[in-house]
């Protein structure tokens, strides 16, 4: 076999040799302009890196020591796939664990207590081998006392507890930022002491969910969450925990997002913070050891087009497993909104199984390793996140820090530039801010109106629980009310002439825009020329006509659209779609009421058509 390099024929070429190729077909435009975006972190996004990128960049350090990596390094690793089972009553909830576990294929099983202080153990776990598969639960009514009455359980069945894997949804800094019930860490001291006799069984979960369904970005995402694992040592050596023994018990569970690539390096990153913090601890243990989890979260799901969430639960497992999770729980794509049905179950843990059995993402250890984008991400996501952990404990600490409603309002910040981008519809949200599926009608539609984003308790600001087009879902809600209140539905009529490419790509731009509203889109009428185009579109049975034609045809001929509009139908609401600069105020001196095109706020300008319409805004 020859010893030659691929490509070692060609001549190596440098960052800079690219750019200067990348300016030269941008034809003058500005290259950091153009092709280089900022990130909700502050940091620049580049169109392209290469190995230059990665020099003098040490984050491969600690994910060398984590994933065991060397040149000859070779074999697969798993992750355990998980499904949530809610407990009412724990015969039946023993009933859907066997069927998950049996029939469908599931590792774990995530017991979902609802708050309850007892629990049947032995008619919960009956015919559950729990040596055999991860049983994990959440929301016990007292987390330590249910952990001193599951390990009685497990020794008085025998069970080997080297064997025991799992974890308890124990997180009560986290519950504490979302519902303001105060933490109890004699609790959870308790909890950790009874689990510790399971070295796989994790009683502290540091959950990152709170953050992301917040709006938070990466780097509070990882920061915060860091932080919250150094204010849990710090409060637990009074109850006689060491920070070795909080490292041994605890997992970090890390919400997941639909940013792709941000995602797998997000999971990286983590990885190699917690073994920096475990070594600054100097609890000596294995790097190998450290477990991650991730869970859905609530900021990505939507509530119209669900069956979106499908993919986006695929793509957001897709990226934690590529980022090395040790475990997934991918929530059903109604669980939001509607209580989870069978078929909404088994396709969440489907998507695991796709990944392992057709996509074959078990069979490399770090896949993502070596990518210049995703390895410079890391490093980047690193560099930050530590700057912020720094400031936050130099400022008192997570809890601190929390009380004094600097977290709430540095998370604040970043969400409402998200907001203002899914507002813009720069982010799209399939099936809510962009391509909505206008013939689906709820069947209870129930409007978040007027209601703050933010929650209280007792004088602390709590952090939001929302989807990330909210917004767009309470604006089309609205609409619905009205059509259910008043038997008719706002109709749009998209009236088009002239240059037939244009008018076809702002028609369907048109129908996309209103139909968001949940507006009823009519059919595109197309005619001959501008005057007859106004006449008659006047006629249709819409409150909005929308011109839709070229900017050629707009200079030459919107004008006489609008007078011949206005003379026929002076009370309906014209709009144009597009923005011609040069004749705009000629164009509204002729009738044109509004316009539509990509730099307008569209969740602004909808609810003003509402308003004009006579739809109630709270």
């Amino acid at each position: 076999m020859s010893s030659k390099k691929l490509f070692s024929e060609f001549a190596p070429v440098s960052k800079e040799q690219w750019i200067a190729k990348a300016t030269e077909d941008l034809k003058g435009a500005d290259f950091q302009k153009k092709l280089v975006w900022r990130t909700y972190e502050g940091f620049d996004i580049q169109p392209f890196y290469t190995i230059e990128d990665l020099e003098g960049r040490e984050l491969v350090t600690n994910l060398n020591r984590a994933f065991a990596r060397d040149e000859n390094a070779t074999g697969a690793r798993s992750w355990v796939n998980y499904t949530e089972v809610m407990v009412e009553d724990e015969a039946k909830a023993n009933q859907a664990a066997l069927a998950d576990l049996d029939e469908r294929g599931a590792d774990g099983i995530v017991f979902n207590l609802n708050g309850r202080e007892t629990v049947d153990l032995e008619t919960l776990l009956k015919g559950i081998e729990v040596a055999c598969c991860a049983v994990s639960f959440k929301q016990a009514g007292c987390p330590g006392k249910f952990t001193e009455a599951y390990f009685a359980y497990l020794n008085a069945k025998g069970v080997d507890l080297n064997k025991v894997t799992g974890y308890l949804y124990n997180d009560p800094i986290g519950t504490w930022t979302t519902t303001g019930k105060e933490p109890c860490y004699k609790c959870l001291a308790k909890a950790i002491k009874a689990a510790s006799a399971a070295p796989h069984f994790y009683a502290l979960t540091i959950c990152s969910a709170p953050f992301v369904n917040a709006g938070s970005n990466y780097t509070q995402e990882l920061a915060f969450t860091l932080a919250k694992l150094t204010d849990y040592i710090d409060k637990l050596e009074a109850e006689g925990v060491t920070a070795k023994e909080v490292f041994e018990n605890a997992m970090p569970l890390m919400g997941m997002n639909t940013d792709y690539f941000f995602e797998i390096a997000k999971f990286r990153a983590l990885r190699a913070l917690w073994i920096e913090l475990e070594a600054l601890y100097n609890t000596g243990l294995d790097p190998k050891s450290v477990k991650i989890g991730a869970e859905s979260s609530v900021w990505a799901v939507a509530k119209y087009d669900p069956y979106v969430n499908m993919l986006r639960s695929t793509t957001e497992g897709m990226s934690a497993v590529l980022g090395g999770v040790d475990a997934l729980a991918i929530a059903p794509y109604d669980s939001t909104f509607e209580q989870p049905t069978s078929f909404s179950n088994r396709i969440a843990l489907n998507i695991s199984h796709l990944l392992k059995e057709e996509s074959y993402f078990d069979k490399v250890v770090d896949p993502a390793a070596g990518s210049y984008y995703i390895e410079n991400l890391t490093d980047t996501l690193i560099e930050k996140a530590l700057e912020l952990f720094k400031a936050t404990e130099a400022a008192g600490g997570f809890v601190a820090q929390f009380a004094a409603g600097n977290i709430q309002q540095q998370i604040a910040q970043v969400r409402q530039a998200k907001r203002a981008d899914i507002a813009k519809r720069k982010q799209a949200y399939v099936g809510v801010n962009r391509y909505p599926n206008t013939k689906e009608v709820l069947e209870d539609p129930q409007c978040c109106g007027g209601k703050k984003c933010q929650a209280q308790s007792e004088g602390l600001e709590l952090l939001p629980c929302q989807h990330a087009a909210k917004p767009f879902e309470c604006l089309r809600q609205r609409t619905e009310m009205y059509a259910k209140a008043s038997g008719r539905r706002p109709k749009v009529f998209l009236a088009g002439y002239g240059n037939p490419a244009m008018r076809t790509a702002r028609a369907t731009f048109s129908g996309d825009f209103f139909g968001v509203a949940g507006f009823e889109i009519l059919p595109e009428g197309v005619y001959a020329d501008a005057a007859t185009a106004g006449a008659e579109s006047a006629k249709a049975d819409a409150e909005i006509v929308v011109i839709c034609s070229s900017d050629d045809d707009y200079v030459a001929s919107a004008a006489d659209f609008a007078r011949a509009f206005k003379a026929a139908a002076p009370d309906k609401m014209l709009v144009l779609a597009g923005y011609p600069a040069d004749v705009v105020e000629d164009l509204k001196a002729a009738g044109v009421d509004d316009f539509i095109h990509v730099k307008v706020n569209a969740l602004e300008a909808l609810k003003g058509y509402q308003e004009k319409l006579g739809i109630k805004i709270d």
